[in-house]
């Protein structure tokens, strides 16, 4: 069990994932999301993602709504 284990942990590193993938970036997301359902917003982890990386914003969503994810951010 532990060589095979130590083995795909090998493999994980051989292939480069963990610089394809922002773990900081992603536990962040993922608290803000969870902590703005407590406030009722509805936006998923995915739509916070586009929402910080990409600027895009949902025309299904109210301003306020979106506005909740902008933590630290200025409104305008």
């Amino acid at each position: 069990m532990k060589k095979a284990l130590l083995e795909t942990l090998s493999e994980y590193c051989q292939l480069g994932i963990p610089q394809q993938l922002d773990y900081s970036k992603f536990n962040l997301y993922s608290i803000i999301t969870h902590s703005t359902v407590i406030e009722g917003s509805t936006v998923t982890e995915v739509k916070n993602q586009l929402l910080f990386d990409e600027g895009i914003t949902s025309n299904k969503r109210s301003l306020r709504e979106q506005l909740i994810k902008q933590v630290g951010r200025p409104a305008c």
